[in-house]
């Protein structure tokens, strides 16, 4: 077996605290049966757009008691500025009932436009100052080449100053040119120039440019030989220097190599300023824990409730490898899923390491594990790699990925890094897994759900959040990781006949609505691998065997019933939202592009994601359902009610009164005798 540790082996790790956590929040017997209801909430990738839509999910979910009882949170890009709030506040707070307070919805609404934040001339000062930020980053990042330059030409000065270069490289070059270089000019300009002529009067001929092309190499060759033939001439060792000369130029080349030991581009890049936006923007309220470590989210061994009452994060990136020599990864735009997570970071390429115990990883911050999954400008973008955006994105210093310790070398190699090496890593598309680290960035650049690695853990109910912009409607997220994990993990994703996505959420164009916010569909196992006497085989299902139900949410919108009475004098906010889809027919699928929502579009986006949810779950009332914290709808009837179509909530169940401190089947029951209705059976056997 492998020295890498493999995600079973991770998985397995993750169970432990998985566990203690269910035995602390829903007791001894939900924790005994978590092989059989793991649950897990995906949410996707989508800049601001997808956190505020998410924002509002998870806020209906909390209000019926789901979040918690959820043993995962997994994100990417956008999504992750929701799990990070969810994570910071509620180990700051100590208790979920303090997430979606009113003044923090009042403070992220106001910082929608979270880059430059702020109206008048504060966001003309913020505007300003990213402009500047970017400038100076992007003069940072050159210290980087710089010193290998420094290091190439004084090596040079070096040889010529102590004598060690026979002749004087100018001089030399000077009277090389002198019988040489005019000829090759005369010849470039002329082929140049007969090129151009070329290109005019043939603009549609196939071949002759290339030939010119092919000259035009000979050309600049020649030119480099001009040059080069009497650097290489000239090296001879002819005296030695002395002391005193040799130790001053020592010292600056010292200088030099330690300079560039410090030319780290996770400090100098955009990513710096990037984060510092989102935590501002969405971690405000987290005081203590406004840049925690990730190895110290989800510890069930504390007798804090803080510790442990966020679900356990999985934050997705995306192990980008450009330049593999793994015969698995071969190809131009070859990708790895790399987690980053409490107990463990990696991925299945180059394995996973101890989050806590590991260099580079032990001070690994939520803030940064964020931002590095929503780096969508990034030298390497997985599936999306182009070796020319390679060059342009690292010139300019749109880099917002992360370098990281490679899991694979970490213990057999010294825990130093000569930066500069890197740059040009970047620059010629030299991205892979045989260099001390690793380049990682946003998780949708390979996956852009996050169900993946709710899959791999075989979780029985999944809710997968899909707010990508999609404004077409052709499911590209979906079908990618449909066909991931068919072809990866052996798992069929079936959606049920009357729940086909392009059948019942693709607007339809008479009208611009969906018929439909969400669908289900069933997990069904074609194929694993197991190990038997030592050897792994692959056993197959024929037909496939079910092992869950997976809930795709869509950001859609349905026709309304009516006009509601909303005078915009009274409540302008609650009128703007109600206007915004008519003068916004894109809406939800603005362009990710559009990363500036003012107050008004971002609140139509996070009360969106409360009735997605709330329709998700068959609560046609949800701001007069009265429930507060200790209001649950427990896991199993969730999974019932997906998987069987079993109600939740009856129609006599709306307005409902305070159900604190009980089952959701007493306060169905509570509300009907307050309303003198007879019920048979339980409260969510009755039809709405």
């Amino acid at each position: 077996m492998s020295d890498k540790t493999s995600y079973s082996d991770v998985i397995k790790e993750e169970d432990k605290i998985l566990r203690q956590r269910r035995a602390k929040i829903m007791g001894e017997d939900f924790a005994e049966v978590l092989e059989d209801n793991r649950f897990g909430i995906a949410l996707s990738g989508g800049g601001i757009r997808s956190a505020t839509i998410n924002l509002g999910i998870l806020k209906t979910l909390q209000k019926f008691g789901v979040l918690k009882q959820a043993d995962y949170l997994s994100t990417v890009s956008g999504g992750g500025y929701t799990g990070a709030y969810i994570q910071a506040t509620t180990r700051e707070e100590g208790q979920q009932g303090k997430l979606f307070a009113a003044e923090h919805i009042d403070y992220m609404r106001s910082h929608g436009e979270y880059l430059f934040p702020g109206t008048g001339w504060m966001k003309i000062w913020n505007q300003l100052t990213l402009v500047i930020a970017f400038v100076i980053s992007f003069l940072m990042s050159l210290l980087s080449p710089a010193v290998l330059i420094a290091l190439v030409v004084g090596t040079y000065v070096f040889c010529s100053y102590f004598d060690l270069i026979e002749v004087d490289f100018t001089t030399a070059v000077v009277n090389h040119i002198d019988w040489l270089m005019p000829e090759i000019l005369y010849i470039g300009i002329g082929v140049f120039v007969l090129h151009y002529v070329f290109n005019v009067m043939q603009l549609y001929k196939l071949d002759g440019s290339n030939v010119f092309n092919r000259v035009e190499t000979m050309v600049v060759i020649g030119i480099l030989i001009t040059f080069g033939w009497p650097l290489i001439k000239s090296f001879q060792t002819v005296k030695a220097p002395n002391a005193e000369q040799l130790l001053y130029f020592f010292t600056i080349g010292f200088i030099l190599i330690l300079l560039g030991l410090f030319t780290n581009p996770n400090a100098t890049s955009f990513h710096r300023f990037y984060r510092k936006q989102l935590a501002d923007a969405f971690l405000h309220f987290a005081v203590e824990n406004r840049n925690i470590p990730i190895k110290e989210l989800c510890k069930p061994d504390s007798d804090r409730p803080q510790d442990y009452l966020a679900p356990y994060p999985l934050i997705n990136t995306c192990l980008n490898l450009q330049s593999s020599k793994d015969p698995n990864f071969q190809g131009a735009k070859a990708s790895d899923y790399f987690l980053l997570s409490p107990l463990y970071c990696g991925a299945k390429l180059v394995g996973y390491v101890p989050t806590a115990e590991t260099i580079g990883y032990r001070q690994m911050t939520l803030p940064a594990a964020v931002t590095i999954s929503a780096a969508a400008v990034n030298p390497g973008l997985g599936s999306y790699s182009n070796k020319i955006l390679s060059i342009l994105l690292t010139i300019f210093n749109l880099r917002l990925g992360f370098w990281t310790w490679n899991p694979m070398r970490i213990k057999t190699t010294w825990p130093v890094v000569w930066w500069p090496f890197y740059f040009f890593y970047e620059l010629l598309g030299r991205i892979g897994t045989d260099k001390k680290m690793v380049n990682i960035s946003d998780g949708g650049h390979i996956e852009n759900l996050g169900v993946m690695e709710l899959l791999r853990r075989r979780c029985k109910l999944i809710i997968s959040v899909d707010a990508g912009a999609d404004h077409q409607f052709a499911f590209s997220d979906l079908e990618n990781l449909t066909v991931r994990a068919r072809n990866e993990l052996g798992i069929d994703i079936r959606f049920r006949p009357d729940h086909v996505p392009e059948d019942i959420m693709r607007v339809n164009p008479s009208h611009g609505y969906s018929k439909k916010r969400f669908a289900i569909a069933d997990l069904f196992l074609l194929w694993e691998k197991v190990e038997k006497d030592g050897k792994e085989e692959v056993v197959h299902y024929p037909g496939g065997k079910k092992v869950g139900v997976y809930i795709y949410v869509k950001s859609t919108v349905t026709a309304p019933t009516g006009r509601p009475d909303i005078s915009p004098e009274e409540d302008p906010l609650k009128y703007g939202t109600y206007k915004y889809k008519i003068y916004n027919p894109a809406f939800p699928h603005e362009s990710t592009a559009d990363q500036f929502f003012d107050p008004i579009q971002w609140e139509s986006y996070f009360q969106l994601g409360q009735f997605i949810a709330a329709d998700m779950l068959g609560c046609d009332n949800l701001n007069n359902f009265d429930v507060d914290e200790a209001f649950t709808i427990p896991l199993d009837e969730l999974y019932r009610h997906f998987d069987e179509n079993m109600q939740l909530f009856g129609a006599v169940a709306l307005p409902m009164p305070s159900a604190r401190g009980r089952s959701l089947e007493e306060v169905v029951l509570d509300a009907a005798q307050q309303q003198d209705v007879e019920i048979e059976g339980t409260a969510t056997e009755y039809e709405m």
